[in-house]
């Protein structure tokens, strides 16, 4: 790992992760989206090949993953996450690590990675602080509901399978509350910044 601080920017899935990463990332801090990197991966060759073996043959076509249907299997059981989890995430860190690696060879100090699957998973020995953004369930499957088209019910399962808040709470240098504005939230967002520049 090159010279720089890795700042992990979490919370459990519509708590306003990516709106405060893209305030970073129009700051000009580099910001590596996890949901973004777990999708490019899967259409890595040599993890295709696991998933399929796991999740079905069905789930690729033309040599890329059939995404939504991956994810309905996957979230079937919290041993089908664990395992979509086991499968990706080598992956995923590898690629992570390069571009941080990348980043801090430019000369950045700082690089924000944003994912709500860090807390209590391998990628965590990579971070070295930690950004929890918190808001009530409510909101949350409101926003799932309306990204992903899908029920409430089903958002709140999806919710209940993620990384609870009171362990993401354990580890958190910084705590961000997002329950009112977005205005709300950079406000938070810069004082945390400002924080981080100063050590």
């Amino acid at each position: 790992m090159e010279k720089g601080i890795i700042v992990a920017i979490t919370g459990q899935s519509g708590c306003g992760k990516s709106t405060l990463s893209s305030f970073y990332s129009s700051k000009g801090f580099k910001v590596i989206d996890c949901d973004k990197v777990a999708k490019d991966v899967r259409d890595f060759p040599d993890c295709q090949i696991q998933l399929s073996e796991y999740f079905g043959e069905d789930i690729i076509y033309e040599g890329i993953v059939n995404k939504a249907l991956l994810a309905e299997r996957a979230f079937l059981s919290k041993e089908k996450i664990q395992k979509l989890t086991d499968i990706t995430h080598p992956f995923i860190i590898d690629e992570i690590v390069r571009q941080a690696n990348e980043s801090f060879s430019k000369g950045n100090k700082v690089v924000f990675v944003d994912g709500a699957v860090i807390i209590g998973h391998d990628f965590e020995k990579y971070c070295d602080q930690f950004i929890v953004v918190l808001t009530d369930i409510n909101t949350q499957c409101e926003r799932l509901m309306k990204r992903d088209n899908i029920s409430y019910e089903q958002a709140k399962q999806r919710l209940s399978k993620q990384t609870p808040y009171s362990d993401m709470l354990k580890r958190a240098n910084y705590v961000i509350n997002n329950n009112k504005t977005v205005e709300g939230l950079i406000t938070q967002g810069e004082f945390v910044i400002r924080q981080i520049i100063k050590k």
